[in-house]
């Protein structure tokens, strides 16, 4: 291998901004003596912030977290403290005097990548779920100090405790997943955590008068102080509405403020009106006007990237479901609002013509726009929503691309608790989708690439809110469109694909292990294994037979005929996406920041 550095990165900007509200909770400031709705926002790549909104005003303050990403964790501790749960790597606590302005050391929830939702307890300690330890943790605030409580799922693949509740008194009712899904009650003067509702339930609303599950839509209610179950004596009529109705049909779920008022927020924007006069009137669109979070964006996760025809390099966020648009030319960016009604984040980025196709988690969805046409994403309009291929398939891992047929192809995973996958295909003409579930049964599709004859997708046994299968093994698949599977090569057990995969030509790079496996389509078989630094999660396409492959730090060029590799350049990162343009500019990302790497080919 030829270790000659033959070119240099060059930094160019970060232009991906956005907010990814997870959690809000309202205070009556100590500061000043005004209600304030609280923003807990979550930035992928770099610091979370929480956004304090007057209420009356609309004016607005942001406060960057001692540390993380932020997370959905966010309680009112009586007006004096926020209590705060972020993820991703590492789970932390964090606790924002509201009085002095000032946070409180930050408190490691060790062993735990994630704090979910968290509740204040009967006892006035703070409660939270987590992953991947599926533990209960406890907060004190008068003595700052954070306890691991457990584990609440006898059931070791069950890895998420979320939601929690802690209105019933002497009790934390913890849901848990995803393997098997139900409830726990926490009993805070024992520590014991004992067995509650049915299997497959669900918290709907626990009050002083009762605690109401669902379970397949079917309701039950318990005692809130002893938990045995009790009649419904009408109880069904008086759950309260859990959510909004804006002009175009879409649920929202608020929290009350002073004076009969709600808040909520969607997407980049936030709201505040006046309760709805009867429960009936939650189910009607209202006048609900959405205003923009009045703070300054913070910089986040390139998550995806696409060149267009236009000069323009296209992104988006790894977190918070918008997109981005950047000039290299003048520097100048613009960053989307939401591109559909779900949460989660962009995926797949394919353009035809002058019409950007998306695919994206968490709703299995598949999104078109225009650029040239006005955005009008809430009526459906411009970003254009299709059929989705959830509840089934939710994550477009696979990322997408042109295939040799015309239409943009994605390969999915199955939705959470599920090993599987799939594959689906928007025709760029007539918008409509086709699916195709589980091509190899109970595996997810890792990698997906195309040439001008076939769909080629790579397979392993990773799972939404399950842990990796490492017991089985794991495929290369040749898809024809128009005819479906045509051949599959079986790997050896422990061979597992990454993300990366490139076909050009009648040859494919797969990233497999930590090596780059070159395979023939015409011969069916793996004709050159190439040893590489580190393991590589991007391949792209530099010319009829090379490929660029991103292994950690390292960029290699390799020759799919020949096998010949060399070192095209180091990285400033682990990258997070990358895309050619039509002059051979190489773009790529690093956590927040775009760089590129002029390199003609």
């Amino acid at each position: 291998m030829n270790d000659i550095t033959k070119a240099q990165y060059e930094y160019v900007a970060q232009p991906c901004r956005n907010f990814n509200i997870l959690g809000h909770t309202s205070i009556i400031d100590p500061w000043d003596g005004r209600e304030k709705y609280v923003l807990s926002n979550f930035a992928l790549g770099a610091t979370g912030t929480i956004v304090f909104i007057d209420v009356l005003t609309g004016d607005g303050e942001s406060f960057v977290l001692p540390e993380g990403n932020g997370a959905w964790g966010i309680v009112n501790w009586h007006d004096e403290k926020l209590v705060i749960g972020t993820c991703v790597d590492q789970a932390y606590l964090h606790v924002f005097d509201l009085k002095t302005r000032h946070w409180a050391e930050p408190l490691p929830s060790v062993g735990e990548s994630y704090f979910w939702q968290l509740t204040i307890g009967s006892d006035d300690k703070v409660y939270g779920g987590t992953y991947p330890g599926c533990s209960l943790m406890q907060y004190d605030p008068a003595a700052h100090t954070l306890v691991n409580l457990g584990r609440v799922s006898d059931n070791a693949k069950n890895l998420y405790t979320r939601p929690v509740y802690g209105q019933a008194p002497g009790y934390i009712i913890v849901n848990f997943g995803f393997d098997t899904n139900g409830l726990k009650a926490y009993h805070i003067d024992s520590g014991t955590f004992l067995p509650f509702s049915t299997p497959g339930a669900a918290v709907r609303e626990i009050n002083e008068k009762f605690i109401c599950t669902e379970d397949n839509g079917v309701l039950a209610f318990y005692d809130p102080k002893s938990l045995l179950p009790i009649e419904d004596n009408g109880y069904t009529e008086q759950l309260k509405p859990k959510a909004v109705t804006l002009p175009n049909g879409q649920k929202i779920p608020f929290i009350p403020l002073n004076n009969n008022r709600l808040a909520g927020f969607r997407g980049q924007d936030y709201f505040i009106i006046d309760a709805p006069p009867s429960k009936s009137d939650y189910e009607k669109p209202l006048d609900i006007k959405l205003k923009p979070i009045p703070v300054k964006a913070p910089e986040t996760e390139v998550f995806a990237l696409a060149p267009d025809n236009g000069g323009h390099i296209w992104g988006a966020s790894g977190f918070g479901q918008t997109i981005f648009r950047f000039n290299p030319t003048t520097g100048e960016y613009w960053n989307s609002s939401s591109v559909c009604n779900h949460g989660g984040e962009v995926y797949g980025m394919v353009f035809v013509g002058e019409r950007l196709f998306m695919t994206s988690y968490v709703g299995g969805d598949h999104i078109v726009y225009d650029p040239n046409q006005p955005w009008d994403q809430l009526n459906n309009v411009n970003p254009k929503s299709l059929q989705s291929v959830g509840p089934d398939l939710i994550r477009p891992h696979g990322r997408s691309v042109r295939g040799p047929d015309g239409g943009i192809w994605t390969g999915w995973w199955a939705k959470y608790g599920i090993y599987g996958g799939g594959l689906s295909r928007i025709d760029p003409e007539t918008m409509e989708v086709d699916s195709w579930y589980d091509p190899i049964p109970g595996q997810a599709i890792s990698g997906l690439a195309a040439d001008g004859n076939y769909i080629y997708f790579t397979t392993n046994g990773h799972a939404n809110g399950l842990e990796a299968r490492r017991d089985i093994c794991c495929h290369l698949a040749i898809w024809k469109p128009g005819s479906g599977l045509i051949h599959i090569e079986k790997l050896s057990q422990g061979d597992e694909p990454n993300s990366g995969l490139c076909a050009i030509n009648g040859r494919v790079a797969a990233s497999i292990g930590g090596q780059i496996r070159i395979y023939d389509t015409d011969l069916r078989k793996f004709v050159l294994d190439i040893p590489v630094s580190e393991e590589c999660e991007w391949i792209i396409k530099l010319d009829d037979r090379k490929v660029g492959a991103f292994c950690g730090t390292t960029l290699y060029e390799i020759d799919l005929l020949s096998g010949k590799t060399s070192v095209l350049s180091e990285l400033p990162g682990k990258i997070r996406a990358a895309t050619i343009t039509d002059a051979g500019d190489i773009y790529f990302s690093v956590q927040t920041t775009l760089y590129v790497l002029k390199h003609s080919i």
